[in-house]
């Protein structure tokens, strides 16, 4: 198995789509200049989520399936995709900076959000976005939309939309930042717990492989992780509610800022908390229980 050869060879585990393969050059380029000498070879993995299954952990189980029988020495994945529990055998042995958080505008003509016109058609299926898209417009004609990043951008193209809302990141990562026509702020509309983060899955008995990833890991990028997943957790995990939360380091210490939508929209909750950088999974829990519990009231 690779697992138990010498680690000068990696087989590396991702997702087929443009978008998964080419962060995981990104990471590959990074883990060589670490550990200079290293070869690997990717091999892609089609997951429930490719094929449409709208499911927990869609997109990482089969993938894991693979790390687990010792098929794939490293798995890479957004860690937006991962559930806040892992199963057994695995671990998240690094993270490497955090890239744009943010999700942002692809429109006909570069418009942003305030320039687009009444009534125009906006292409998402994410409820966390729907919400606060309509608390921005309320007049837009918010439409789901399906497909990779290649397949959305094209129904702009086409007319179908008048815009799309996608991860900043993604667009980064596939060299087509150009078509980024607005970036929302984090007052406008707060993103996906761990959106732009990325994590490299190893067997938990595998030392080597976790002394090699691990030398990429960014502590920012840990310490936000582990703040938003936690907020996430106390929330539920893998609730259906629309969720958004976002942490970062200011001034030597953690914000954290979370918001909550009930399932139809017409109730958000929202809030923030800071502290100590160390009390990151303690921030993350207590926010999520006072939004749990501001949602059950």
């Amino acid at each position: 198995m690779p697992g138990k050869l010498p680690k000068n060879k990696i087989i590396v585990g991702t997702r087929g789509s443009l978008l998964a393969v080419s962060q995981t050059e990104i990471v590959m380029a990074m883990l060589q200049k670490a550990n200079p000498g290293l070869e690997y070879e990717i091999k892609t993995i089609k997951t429930s989520g490719d094929e449409g299954k709208d499911i927990l952990g869609a997109f990482v189980k089969e993938v894991e399936t693979e790390l687990k029988k010792g098929n794939i020495d490293l798995a890479i994945h957004s860690l937006k995709d991962m559930p806040t529990s892992l199963p057994s055998g695995v671990c998240i042995a690094a993270m490497p900076t955090r890239g744009e958080h943010r999700d942002c505008l692809v429109s006909k003509g570069n418009l942003s959000i305030y320039d687009l016109p009444i009534g125009a058609k906006v292409g998402t299926s994410s409820l966390r976005r729907i919400y606060q898209l309509k608390q921005l417009r309320p007049d837009l004609n918010i439409s789901p939309v399906h497909g990779n990043i290649i397949t959305r951008m094209k129904k702009v193209d086409d007319g179908i939309f008048d815009a799309i809302v996608l991860a900043a990141a993604g667009l980064e990562r596939v060299n087509m930042q150009e078509r980024i026509a607005y970036l929302f702020s984090e007052k406008e509309m707060l993103s996906a717990v761990s959106q732009g983060i990325l994590a490299l899955e190893v067997r938990d008995d595998d030392m080597e492989m976790i002394a090699m990833v691990s030398k990429i890991t960014d502590k920012r990028a840990e310490n936000a992780a582990l703040a938003e997943r936690s907020f996430l957790k106390a929330l539920g995990g893998g609730c259906r509610l629309p969720i958004g939360g976002y942490a970062r380091e200011e001034n030597g210490e953690l914000v954290l800022d979370g918001i909550m939508f009930n399932e139809d929209g017409s109730r958000v909750e929202m809030a923030s908390i800071k502290g100590a950088i160390t009390d990151s999974k303690i921030l993350g829990e207590t926010l999520g229980k006072e939004l749990l519990s501001r949602h059950r009231r």
